[in-house]
């Protein structure tokens, strides 16, 4: 019984999930210990941020057992799709580095490493900034929704309604003592985040459904701003932000024109990572 309601309903028990078990855990630790940074690695941290995940595993082997579960995670198997991909996913690191120089030459000196900052803090910093966003959620936000999504709704339309509810997911953040969220406005944040959902959904669909390359991309967007704009301070954190964002803003509007809206690929549909519903 449970199961086919589950069946009937996957993508509102995924989010509902997903949801239940971040809220849950963070705004819990917020309550009972007030003002105190969450500690990163901590059990608390884990089971929040890898929430999306931990949703669509089970919700995965409640609807088809160990099958549905394989093929929620073979997309981190597809890495065999051309140079041009890995390039498209560095890029989020890339470009805003470029910014940075152009910044930096137009007289406006780095500020250079925070003090106390070391070669092992700057891999502790990649080391986490790989775990807590990229490994932690991409088989939840691609893997299992986008293609549940793209399935009822077209590519942008998809990525929208994905991008919403992936921004309000990380709201614990921007009570919870030192998280990077506290420092941005909620809709500069909202942007951010549609925008890069958007591209996202552009790498997913034109590479089989690859959470190799998704991941890749979500790491080097996550890094270039905790290095650009953190651990090593080119330029200030908002000049960041509203730089970067257009940046990434204008290339988004030149995929969605020139790829289509409806599949945000050029693809036969045949070698989509979907299946349109009807």
């Amino acid at each position: 019984m449970i199961k086919d309601w589950l069946r009937k309903r996957q993508l509102i028990s995924f989010f509902v999930l997903t949801y239940a078990i971040m809220y849950g855990v963070m705004f819990g630790f917020i309550f009972l210990r007030p003002g105190q940074p969450l500690q990163p690695w901590s059990l608390v941290w884990a089971v929040g941020i890898f929430s999306p995940t931990i949703s669509a595993i089970f919700l995965s082997w409640v609807i088809g057992g160990a099958t549905e579960v394989k093929h929620l995670l073979v997309g981190f198997t597809r890495w065999k799709v051309g140079f041009g991909w890995y390039f498209a996913a560095l890029f989020l690191l890339l470009g805003p580095f470029v910014i940075a120089l152009v910044y930096t030459a137009l007289g406006h000196p780095p500020v250079g490493l925070q003090p106390g900052m070391t070669l092992f803090s700057l891999l502790g910093i990649t080391l986490f900034q790989f775990f807590s966003g990229p490994i932690a959620e991409e088989a939840g936000w691609r893997g299992f929704a986008l293609p549940r999504l793209e399935s009822k709704y077209n590519a942008l339309v998809a990525s929208l309604i994905l991008g919403v509810i992936w921004t309000f997911w990380h709201l614990p953040f921007f009570y919870l003592t030192g998280a990077t969220q506290m420092g941005i406005p909620l809709p500069i944040y909202l942007f951010l985040v549609l925008t890069i959902t958007i591209y996202l959904t552009w790498l997913y669909n034109n590479t089989r459904g690859s959470l190799v390359i998704t991941t890749l991309a979500h790491f080097t967007y996550n890094l270039s701003s905790t290095l650009i704009a953190g651990a090593v301070i080119l330029m200030p954190a908002m000049m960041f932000y509203m730089t970067a964002g257009p940046l990434l803003f204008l290339v988004v509007v030149g995929v969605v024109i020139y790829y289509g809206p409806r599949y945000l690929s050029r693809k036969p549909v045949t070698e989509l990572p979907f299946v349109k519903e009807g």
